[in-house]
């Protein structure tokens, strides 16, 4: 913060994350593991509310009303409650979508030559081809049509598009670099999916704590893809979000956001 410039207000924000250790005096059982809870002081113009892949459609139809739900309820309260404040909201709608709103930054360095010709072109993805056919997926006709109508229907939900003067990102080291420049530490994460993208993307959970920011996922923002034996418990979701807050975050609530919000001077 430059001298004579207003201190930023801080949000007092409870959060928590999983702790796979014990004290000294209690047996290190898996038993004994439990959260850690803590009220994080957390300056609102060090920090960003990370929105990944809201969008408007996809191709499994019950998680999209799910998705639709959470984006109603949980994330437009949360954009509603940083914009009050100030705080800078970053889109990631997947670098597709944000085409339509940003240009695309300039390419990244070409990699050495040997990681781009190994492994060998027909074998880098999990639908195989050719004399490695053996070895991949079975097509899926679903697949080819959700892509097609992703290239002229897919766009961020409409309740939470950027307004005028909000980035939207294309990679994790254009976010990175956004970051840096605003001198941005503390990352709120929502959107989709749990275990897809908001832990995937080059600018989700996992990348961006390597680079070493500190991230809270907001866990009641998001939903995850659940498998057939799941989907009537959200146990996938559930999964995710623990393996989060076991390896790379913090999270909290949006309830709680937003009540930290409410406590802290409007930038508006």
């Amino acid at each position: 913060m430059q001298p004579g410039q207003p201190e930023s207000p801080v949000l007092s924000l409870p959060c928590r994350y999983y702790r796979v250790y014990t004290d000294p005096e209690v047996p290190c059982d898996e038993c004994n593991f439990h959260y850690v809870e803590r009220a994080l002081p957390v300056p609102v113009a060090q920090a960003a509310l990370v929105l990944v892949d809201v969008w408007n459609t996809h191709y499994i139809d019950n998680w999209l009303q799910r998705a639709a739900e959470v984006t109603r309820t949980r994330i437009v309260p949360l954009l509603e409650a940083a914009r009050r404040v100030g705080m800078a909201v970053i889109h990631g709608p997947c670098p597709q979508v944000a085409e339509r709103y940003s240009p695309a930054p300039p390419p990244a360095p070409s990699a050495p030559a040997a990681s781009s010709e190994w492994p060998p072109a027909g074998f880098r993805s999990i639908y195989r081809a050719g004399e490695y056919a053996a070895f991949g997926r079975d097509d899926e006709p679903r697949l080819h049509a959700a892509l097609e109508r992703y290239v002229t229907e897919l766009d961020i939900a409409p309740p939470a598009r950027p307004l005028p003067g909000e980035p939207v990102i294309h990679t994790g080291a254009q976010m990175h670099a956004l970051l840096a420049e605003r001198k941005i530490l503390h990352l709120f994460y929502a959107g989709f999916a749990t275990n897809w993208c908001v832990i995937g993307r080059d600018y989700g959970i996992i990348r961006m704590n390597e680079r070493g920011y500190n991230i809270i996922l907001v866990r009641d923002a998001t939903t995850g893809i659940e498998f057939h034996d799941t989907v009537d418990t959200l146990q996938a979701t559930a999964m995710t979000v623990r393996e989060i807050e076991t390896k790379y975050a913090w999270s909290t609530t949006t309830e709680a956001f937003v009540a930290a919000c409410a406590q802290t001077p409007s930038a508006v």
